[in-house]
């Protein structure tokens, strides 16, 4: 599918002396390392990753606070002991992510297509040279950037939202990563449209809508042992686009050094019940996370939003 311009404005920062004040220093100071890192043998890199995850995850309090109380929520059964070793884990897999990051912007498209692998990639096949739009569903995972930037590499045109780093040289470096094969990135403060506007135009999309969005705009329905705020979205998306979506997550083997693309069977049925789509996304969420939870983002608020009488359960 081939995508048209677009006049909406793009979140694309580029370089500027501005970003070379002493502010920035400690950016460009540790960014040689970044990249010697980037190609060190994997588990040279996952080691340190392990050990920097794990020592920072024991001493991130309010993360990691934030993190056993979304566990507890979702899988209640669960014993102390298996809750904290999940918790490590994760702390090691956000660390090994940090380190890993760098390899989108330096390694080449033959890196990415040995060191990045799609499964299920049966279910996309038929879709990718068609003319239905495609959108993915993708939870928020520590590896997230890198089914899509495969995708990208392989010339298919990649949309997507994002929160702009406070830190502008940051931010810089990890858009020009993201856009390193051309595509569209918006900020989130440019709206749900602008993300419409380029699905419509021929651009596959990267959708992350499993936080929380507030009870106004959200059905609260089961999420694992619990319930969520969830965004009705999947319909809506559907009817906005005439198009179909994947749910994937992008997962991380620390046995093969292997970034992992898992795109779940297309989405086509628009259902009209809002509470049934809700429940459908999450079940998607089930599916994609369940099998390997320490590899998800528990240290965000997933649970904030509370019907009335029902506390805020990060609240002290």
């Amino acid at each position: 599918m081939t995508a048209k311009d677009s006049s909406v404005p793009e979140h694309r920062p580029g370089f500027r002396l501005g970003l070379l004040h002493p502010k920035y220093l400690g950016v460009w100071l540790i960014m040689p390392l970044f990249i010697v890192i980037a190609f060190l043998p994997f588990r040279w890199r996952d080691r340190l990753g392990a050990w920097l995850g794990r020592s920072v995850g024991r001493r991130a309090q309010r993360s990691r606070r934030r993190a056993e109380i979304n566990l507890k929520l979702c899988f209640p059964d669960w014993s102390a002991e298996r809750r904290q070793k999940v918790l490590d884990e994760m702390f090691e897999l956000a660390a090994i992510s940090l380190l890993s990051g760098s390899t989108l912007l330096v390694r080449s498209r033959r890196w990415l297509e040995r060191h990045i692998q799609l499964e299920g990639e049966e279910h996309l096949s038929p879709y990718l040279d068609g003319d239905k739009p495609l959108t993915f569903i993708v939870p928020h995972t520590w590896f997230v950037d890198f089914p899509g930037l495969l995708l990208a590499s392989r010339g298919y045109p990649m949309t997507t939202m994002v929160n702009p780093q406070k830190n502008e040289a940051t931010d810089y470096l990890m858009q020009k990563a993201r856009s390193r094969f051309g595509g569209k990135i918006f900020g989130r403060g440019a709206g749900i449209h602008s993300l419409l506007g380029a699905i419509k135009e021929g651009y596959s999309a990267y959708y992350l809508p499993d936080q929380d969005h507030g009870l106004s705009r959200s059905a609260y329905v089961p999420l694992f042992a619990t319930h969520k705020a969830t965004l009705p979205c999947m319909s809506k998306m559907l009817q906005a686009t005439d198009g179909v979506i994947f749910p994937m997550a992008a997962l991380y083997d620390r046995e093969r050094g292997v970034f992992r693309g898992v795109i779940r069977p297309p989405v086509t049925e628009v259902v009209a019940d809002a509470e049934q789509d809700a429940r459908r996304l999450n079940q998607e969420i089930e599916a994609l996370i369940g099998p390997e939870p320490a590899q998800y983002m528990w240290i965000l608020k997933f649970f904030k939003s509370q019907p009335p009488g029902r506390p805020d359960p990060y609240s002290r």
